[in-house]
């Protein structure tokens, strides 16, 4: 073995050894998500039941919208099923469909002023109540790895409160 300008002598059993290290050392890994997770892809079907708690009252619709990919994450072409309804109770209700084992976001927000968009504000802050699932950080914006929860084959509750104050 050749190391630093030095060559050193290894036996049979000490370079069987290091193969051995080498090699799985080099297998790929399962792919996990933030919170060391393991993403399991059965592909089996999962419904996701959606509870939108801490919506003003009376102001505007409040959208639910389901990302399958994290290459499209928060674009409008990356919306695999997106539903809305009106802002007439404290809490909404939305159910969604995915795949189990594999990553998905779901992310909501309450569109006061009913223009289809989350408004922002000249600092990109939102401007309007918003969250998502997983475990978004309230003051920086949302990443795949915070947001992203892998759902089990059948029912799934998620919970999500709205973040900020209704303008």
């Amino acid at each position: 073995m050749y190391r630093g300008g030095r060559v050193l002598m290894c036996t049979p059993a000490v370079a069987l050894m290091m193969a051995a290290v080498m090699q799985v050392g080099c297998q790929s890994a399962e792919p996990v998500l933030a919170d060391g997770a393991p993403v399991l892809a059965d592909g089996a079907p999962a419904t996701l039941h959606v509870t939108v708690l801490g919506i003003t009252l009376g102001r505007g619709m409040v959208r639910c919208a389901l990302y399958a990919d994290r290459a499209t994450f928060l674009t409008r072409g990356g919306i695999a099923e997106g539903f809305s309804v009106p802002a007439a109770k404290e809490r909404a209700e939305f159910e969604l469909h995915a795949r189990s084992g594999r990553p998905v976001v779901v992310s909501v927000f309450q569109d006061i002023d009913s223009n289809e968009e989350l408004n922002r504000g000249p600092l990109g802050i939102p401007s309007e109540p918003w969250g998502f699932s997983g475990k978004p950080a309230p003051l920086l914006p949302p990443s795949w790895n915070a947001c992203a929860i892998v759902p089990t084959a059948g029912d799934n509750q998620i919970e999500i409160h709205l973040i900020g104050k209704a303008r």
